[in-house]
C-alpha cells in the first residue's frame, strides 16, 4: 500500500508539475497574444483618431483651395482688364492721331490756299508801290 500509494504521489507530483508547466505555456503564449492583440487595436484606435482630425482638417484645407481659385480667378480678371484697358487705349490714342493729322492736313492745305490766292491777287502796281513803300521806311531808319 506504501509503495503504491508513495508511487502515485511521486508520479503525480510529476504529472502536476508537467501539467503545471503546460497550463503556464498555454498561459504565457495567451497572454503574449492577447498583448499584441491589445497593441494591435491600440494602433487601429490611434490611426482612427488620425483619420478623424485629418477630416477635421480636410474642411480647412478645401477652404484653403477655394480661396486659391477664387485668388487666381481675380488675378486672371484683372489680367484681362488691363489687356483691354491697354487695346482700348491704343485704339483711342490712334483716333486721336488720326484726328490731328487730318487737322494738320487740312490746316497746311488752308494755309497753302490762302497763300496762292494773296500772292495771286496781288497786282503789279501793288508790288512795285509796296516795295516803294519800303524803301522809303528803311530810309527813315537808316542813319544819316
Amino acid at each position: 500500500g506504501i509503495n503504491a500509494e508513495y508511487g502515485v504521489s511521486t508520479q503525480s507530483t510529476g504529472v502536476v508539475d508537467g501539467l503545471d508547466k503546460y497550463t503556464s505555456n498555454i498561459e504565457t503564449t495567451m497572454n503574449e497574444g492577447k498583448k499584441v492583440q491589445i497593441a494591435a487595436y491600440e494602433a487601429a484606435i490611434a490611426e482612427e483618431k488620425a483619420a478623424i482630425e485629418s477630416l477635421s482638417l480636410a474642411g480647412d484645407i478645401f477652404d484653403i483651395k477655394r480661396e486659391l481659385v477664387q485668388i487666381e480667378l481675380e488675378a486672371e480678371y484683372r489680367r484681362r482688364v488691363k489687356s483691354v484697358h491697354t487695346e482700348v487705349k491704343k485704339r483711342l490714342d490712334y483716333q486721336v492721331e488720326l484726328e490731328n493729322a487730318k487737322k494738320a492736313f487740312i490746316r497746311d492745305h488752308i494755309v497753302s490756299w490762302l497763300e496762292q490766292e494773296v500772292i495771286a491777287s496781288i497786282t503789279p502796281e501793288q508790288e512795285e508801290a509796296n516795295i516803294n513803300q519800303c524803301i522809303a521806311s528803311l530810309a527813315l531808319l537808316a542813319p544819316q
